[in-house]
């Protein structure tokens, strides 16, 4: 019998390595050509950062939906510094056809430059219509600010000052200079009023702020702001626990809601997770009111907090419903003063959970006109101030309140988280241990490898 033929038989090989080759070529090019197409056609990020670095947030991308007239963002920079805006403005112009961005060296249009008074590198312009506005850095947070600024107009939080109310330029812990910069950001500037010299509401105020009042007020001021609110107006009040206040409670009866004088205890285990002590009651169940419906999954704290409970047989004209209540395992100390050390559940007296921290309701004018009052009313004061404000969402429910009394029902949402710097911290002992495998460790396992194989083959 004949051997074969070595010569075709490696011919053989060669072809069929050929084929092999060519097949697996063709199947590289033809994932290559649909991972293009799909990426083309599915445009799709998925942002793995911790702080969503590379995604809008709901507030920014409701407002971009909702845009109905086309918006100019000027970015002015050096000309190769224009990358660096790319990621974040990027993100705007894909989420609505009305958003266009425009990269503007100053140098090369100093003209642009002068008519949006541009003074340094890194300016971020928000345009539309005849007006513009600067934000405040080129972050998501800045640059939203800066689009509602442009498309809202200016409004005007009036708070009264006469009643021991919180101080609004404070930088304590209990101040509310955080929560002032924060109604700046979002167009808001903020007037004080001396009730007790001019018992009157300006008519430029969007909104009257009632923050933390250690006194009671008058009966002419509270009829001032019974007036108001029955013309139109608009109230947030923020009450304490351990504060009696019968003249404005008598004015909350009026609006269907009783501000009982106690101070919420809720034990509900979830809440250690936080840190928190049980009379800082941790909210995760909401109304139904716009205000709340985005913080569905989300917490809020509310400390030192009393309680209230909303009549269900409200007056013609008025009507309210709780925005947050606690868990089951929360209770209200009835006739609570700080004075009070210990504190146990009464069952005589006391009021068993979940109770209501929260209220937000409306009052119709009588007239022709039918104008609509608005009111917040929360259980304390403390969820505004410095040390609390940023805390989950806080600031979402203050600022969603605050968005909704002014009806910009469109701003309702989450906000943009401010970006934070991503720090490794390591002992010595961990630098040392990073140190001898990385100079020292990872280049001796590879010169190990390459003589094991230069051994073996050799």
């Amino acid at each position: 019998m004949a051997g074969k033929d070595p010569i075709a038989s490696r011919s053989g090989q060669q072809v069929l390595t050929g084929a092999n080759f060519a097949l697996y070529t063709l199947i590289v090019i033809t994932l290559i050509v649909v991972v293009n197409w799909f990426v083309s056609n599915h445009d799709k990020r998925w942002d793995m950062t911790p702080n969503k670095k590379y995604s809008l947030s709901d507030q920014t991308r409701k407002i971009l939906k909702g845009l109905s007239g086309n918006v100019t963002i000027y970015a002015f920079d050096k000309e190769r510094s224009f990358g660096e805006r790319r990621d974040v403005l990027g993100m705007y112009a894909s989420a609505s056809n009305h958003v266009k961005v425009k990269y503007v060296d100053p140098d090369r249009q100093p003209a642009l430059a002068r008519e949006f008074s541009v003074r340094s590198y890194g300016t971020v312009v928000v345009s539309a219509g005849d007006r513009h506005m600067e934000a405040q850095g080129d972050g998501e947070e800045g640059i939203t600010n800066a689009l509602v600024r442009v498309l809202k107009g200016q409004r005007t939080a009036c708070f009264i000052s006469t009643h021991g109310e919180r101080n609004l330029d404070s930088t304590e812990r209990d101040g509310y200079d955080h929560f002032k910069k924060q109604l700046s950001n979002e167009n808001y500037q903020t007037e004080t009023l001396p009730f007790l010299q001019k018992i009157e509401i300006p008519q430029d105020c969007t909104m009257l702020v009632i923050a933390g009042p250690q006194n009671d007020y008058l009966p002419p001021e509270t009829d001032a702001i019974q007036k108001y609110l029955q013309g139109g107006g608009r109230a947030l009040m923020m009450l304490d626990a351990g504060v009696e206040l019968p003249n404005l409670t008598k004015l909350l009866g009026d609006w269907g809601v009783t501000a009982r004088n106690d101070l919420v205890i809720d034990e509900n285990p979830v809440a250690q997770i936080f840190g928190t002590e049980p009379y800082m009651p941790l909210i995760v169940k909401y109304g139904t009111s716009p205000i709340v419906e985005p913080l569905n999954g989300r917490a809020t704290l509310f400390p030192i907090s009393r309680s209230f409970a909303v009549s269900k047989d409200s007056k013609p004209g008025v009507s309210a419903d709780t925005l947050g209540d606690t868990s089951t395992d929360s209770y209200g100390v009835t006739d609570w003063n700080p004075q009070i050390k210990e504190i146990k559940f009464d069952a005589k007296k006391d009021v068993k959970g979940p109770l209501s921290v929260a209220v937000a309701g409306s009052i119709t004018g009588e007239g022709e006109k039918k104008t609509e009052g608005r009111f917040v009313i929360t259980g304390t004061s403390l969820i505004a101030a410095n040390s609390f404000l940023t805390f989950q969402s806080n600031r979402d429910f203050i600022m969603n309140s605050i968005n909704w009394l002014s009806a910009d029902e469109d701003l309702i949402s989450i906000r943009a988280t401010p970006p934070e710097s991503q720090h490794l911290t390591m002992n010595s002992a961990q630098m040392n241990r990073v140190l001898v495998l990385g100079v020292f460790g990872i280049p001796l396992l590879i010169v190990m490898a390459g003589v094991l194989v230069w051994w073996q083959r050799r």
